[in-house]
């Protein structure tokens, strides 16, 4: 019943029975992205971070388009 629970509210349980811990699908996800994209550290941050939020329903632009973006992918694309 507990690993039922930890998944219904967003976290991803440890152990099949009885988990002493739970990691977040968030997280998780963000993880994915990070390793999708990791052959350049800095490059592989951006790409997952747009990966990432794109995933998550946000429109994520290039540094062409005039349209506002999260600070840190700005600083992230401005170090390239």
């Amino acid at each position: 019943m507990l690993p039922q629970t930890l998944v219904h509210h967003g976290l991803f349980p440890t152990a099949p029975a009885q988990p002493q811990m739970a990691i977040s699908v968030e997280l998780l996800s963000f993880y994915r992205a990070l390793f999708e994209h990791s052959c350049d550290a800095v490059n592989a941050l951006a790409a997952a971070l747009s990966t990432y939020y794109t995933r998550q329903g946000f429109r994520v632009m290039n540094h062409k388009v005039s349209v506002i973006i999260p600070l840190f992918v700005l600083i992230v694309l401005l170090t390239m």
